[in-house]
């Protein structure tokens, strides 16, 4: 028993690591032959290598191969095509000074049901991919997998109910085609329910991360149906309050229900070349068709769609089924902890097995845990610098490493603290660290309040959880005390947040009372029994919260790393009883200090800068002529130069690199070297004003994928319209207004304001065409440790005019 002891929390830490790893794992892609009502990745990858043979963005020669493709295949399947074109609209920015539009082309094919007039189900996925990725996995995969779904609805209809396929144009220029479809699309009042496919990444199991409101029926739907079901009510809540969005946000807004399911391992692959069919994980594909067929078939079929209800509580179980209930059961569950945690509690100070303040410190404890993991994590997040794009995808080169070290890092702050209450540690060490770690966060990036709140917050629970030793019931029922008051508060507040309470919650507090209910026999086997128990429900409980935390942490861990500490808390309950006999040992500070050094060790690997050839980092050089002052620059928006863009600036008869501003399109500097003049086709740019309309035209050059107009009028204009059609584009007296136009009609765009009163304005238009100019020396070949990211190797054309009146 010793030796379990001594072990146990090893055992069972590991155990529950590997399982929770094992589990994100997709399932294995079902091949070509498979039966014809079943969903096939590797039917679909035909289309995935179809359509993700080169970049294809709005308004590029490449996506009108993929619309013919898409269309193509449609008619195959003997669906009822049609083309939707028209416009979409997107407003951002502040003070709603900056639009985005589009020319967009929507498709959209139509498997009739045997009753038409029964609401429709919508499958959606996008067809356009970003400047410089193939997009095999966003959103090929999502396309690819939404005809796959057809051909096998077909194989096994004909259904109840109509499944309209939306494929739309634009998503990545701002959800441009789904404006289109859900503003102004006539269709869309056949619509009921909605399924959106999406991809940030090309690998890792797909889950369902979002839903329309009410959906405690359409959840028990697809708990019930889909295969191997993934998502859980924690992500889709704190999602709805994340700036993230998809094109399901425009079903979101008209309160359609549905389901909004996405892939997000590898990111390295997102919106990068990495995305290539070769490279996307068929499992992947297979997963997102194993949940969407089955559960759309049900849909299809069914009398009558699922009626709008309470919001459930849910979350998948190692992906292997879905758990679900409505509030209610949440609040039976958190009653049911709660008189576990209570007796537990009432037994232990009846049997003297702790007293109050014991458990008080307890309770200290596993605060103190979550403020010193949060501390150190979001210390580490200030340490790596992500201050743009360049290091975002340099972390993610090496994200394994990352996502390892720093859950070394708060396992090992938690079996400090541990450790520390086991042996009664003094207080005044601790503090300093914390306070010290606190400050050490303002040294990095200016002043921090947040680490320095975390620092002053891990000081005063230092105090109060140290200086007296505490044995393992307090320290074990004062942690579930506070768990439980969190998961209250949630119930309260957010009830889908509760789920990565409740359960490790419930968990930890059946094997407390177990073992106060049983423990103190003096029978072998039952003390052995227990053990095991014990250690079968710390594995359960570790394994359920590292798949909720690398989960998590792919979504939002590089942006605040300190996401890991709510887990490394809720674990710690269950762990408690083996961490608290190892941690009485002399080896326990040596053990978390080596855990320290491996989680450092692998963080530091992950932060190094530079990509390899599996792995490339990412790059940018593009050439901009402005034809208004007859200058020519290549531009490079990175914060640093590697040595392939240092040396490919300045390679075409251009000065050294340096950072500066060119207005009113790089406000912030960015690297440019001035260099040879070549010639490139012009737009045309005018500005007039008939009575008080002011007139701002543009005629693309041919080729041209998209234009930006900036605007800055001396007073502010009013009724803005964009080829005759209202539009809401704000104006600032000096400043620049915006308007990106994706897929510019041929014929021109014609941007107008009414005037009041004398005034003047400046424009500029920066318009964007694929590859270098046809005279200008062309860039060396990048190596293989780097690849082109966003605008890069395009041609820029800057136009200017102004009028005063």
């Amino acid at each position: 028993m010793k030796t379990i002891r001594f072990f146990g929390f090893w055992i069972c830490l590991a155990l529950g690591l590997v399982l929770g790893a094992v589990s994100q794992r997709p399932p294995a892609p079902v091949p070509i032959n498979a039966p014809e009502t079943q969903f096939s990745a590797d039917r679909a990858m035909a289309d995935v290598a179809a359509i993700a043979q080169r970049p294809h963005p709005t308004g590029s020669a490449e996506i009108a191969k993929v619309r013919d493709h898409l269309l193509s295949r449609i008619n195959a399947l003997r669906l009822e095509v049609s083309v939707r074109p028209g416009e979409g609209f997107s407003q951002h920015g502040q003070e709603g000074r900056a639009l985005s539009a589009a020319a967009v082309q929507n498709l959209v094919g139509v498997l009739p049901g045997q009753d038409r007039t029964l609401p429709a189900i919508l499958i959606m996925s996008h067809y356009d991919s970003v400047h410089n990725s193939p997009g095999a996995a966003d959103d090929a995969s999502g396309t690819a997998a939404a005809l796959e779904i057809a051909r096998a609805l077909k194989a096994s209809g004909p259904h109840l109910r109509d499944v309209i396929f939306l494929f739309t144009d634009a998503e990545e220029a701002g959800l441009l085609g789904a404006d289109a479809f859900f503003s102004r699309d006539p269709s869309l009042s056949r619509v009921g329910l909605v399924v959106n496919m999406e991809a940030r990444g090309d690998a890792g199991r797909a889950a369902m991360f979002q839903t329309g409101p009410g959906n405690g029926a359409l959840i028990g739907v697809f708990g019930r149906e889909a295969k191997g079901a993934s998502g859980n009510s924690m992500a889709s809540t704190v999602y709805e309050k994340m700036p993230n969005d998809t094109d399901f946000t425009h079903a979101v807004n008209k309160g359609l229900p549905g389901l909004n399911l996405a892939f997000i391992d590898n990111q390295l692959a997102y919106h990068t070349p990495l995305s290539r069919p070769d490279h996307l994980q068929r499992g992947s594909l297979q997963h997102m068709g194993d949940q969407v067929l089955p559960t759309v078939r049900a849909l299809a079929n069914a009398a009558e769609l699922p009626a709008k209800t309470e919001n459930a509580i849910y979350s998948d179980v190692l992906g292997l089924f879905m758990v679900r209930y409505p509030p209610m059961v949440g609040w039976a569950l958190l009653a049911l902890a709660a008189a576990l945690v209570g007796f537990s509690a009432w037994r232990a100070l009846a049997g003297r097995g702790a007293t109050g303040w014991e458990i008080a410190r307890g309770a200290a404890g596993l605060l103190l845990t979550a403020a010193s993991a949060g501390l150190v994590l979001h210390l580490l997040g200030r340490l790596l610098m992500i201050d743009g794009v360049q290091r975002y995808y340099g972390l993610l080169t090496r994200f394994d490493f990352l996502l390892w070290g720093a859950g070394l890092l708060a396992a090992a702050t938690g079996l400090g603290v541990a450790t520390a209450q086991a042996r009664g540690a003094r207080r005044i060490i601790p503090c300093a660290i914390a306070l010290a770690l606190g400050g050490a966060c303002s040294l990095v990036g200016g002043f921090d309040p947040v680490g320095l709140g975390l620092g002053l917050s891990a000081c005063i629970l230092a105090a109060l959880a140290l200086g007296f030793r505490t044995e393992v019931l307090g320290a074990w029922i004062g942690g579930m005390v506070v768990v439980l008051l969190l998961a209250v508060a949630a119930q309260v507040l957010a009830p889908g947040a509760t789920v990565m309470l409740t359960w490790p919650l419930l968990v930890a507090a059946i094997g407390a009372a177990l073992v106060i209910g049983i423990g103190g026999t003096r029978d072998k086997r039952v003390a052995m029994a227990l053990t095991a128990v014990i250690g079968l429900l710390a594995i359960l409980s570790t394994a359920q919260l590292a798949a909720w935390g690398a989960w998590t942490f792919a979504g939002v861990g590089l942006m605040e790393p300190a996401v890991l500490a709510l887990f490394a808390m809720l674990a710690a309950p269950a762990l408690s009883p083996l961490a608290h006999d190892f941690a009485a040992t002399r080896w326990a500070w040596r053990a978390a200090g080596i855990m320290a050094l491996v989680g450092l060790a692998l963080t530091a690997n992950a932060a190094r800068l530079g990509g390899e050839p599996s792995r490339p980092a990412i790059t940018q050089a593009l050439h901009v002529a402005d034809l208004s002052t007859g200058k020519a620059w290549r531009v490079a928006g990175l914060t640093k130069l590697d040595a392939w863009t240092r040396a490919t600036l300045p390679d075409d008869g251009g000065s050294e690199p340096r950072q500066q501003a060119l207005a009113p399109f790089w406000k912030n500097p960015a690297w440019m070297s001035e260099t040879r003049v070549v010639p490139v086709a012009s737009p045309q740019l005018t500005v007039d004003r008939a009575e008080d309309r002011l007139l701002v035209r543009l005629i693309p050059a041919p080729g041209a994928e998209m234009v930006s107009l900036r605007v800055r009028p001396s007073a502010a204009l009013s009724q803005p319209r964009l080829n005759g059609r209202p539009i809401t584009l704000a104006t600032k007296a000096g400043e620049w207004s915006s308007l990106t136009y994706h897929a510019p009609d041929p014929n021109g765009i014609t941007l107008s304001f009414t005037t009041a009163g004398p005034g003047k304005v400046e424009v500029a238009a920066l318009e964007h065409h694929d590859g270098w100019p046809a005279l200008a020396k062309a860039p060396p070949p990048k190596p293989a440790d780097l690849m082109a990211f966003g605008l890069s190797d395009k041609t820029a054309v800057l136009v200017r005019a102004g009028l005063s009146w």
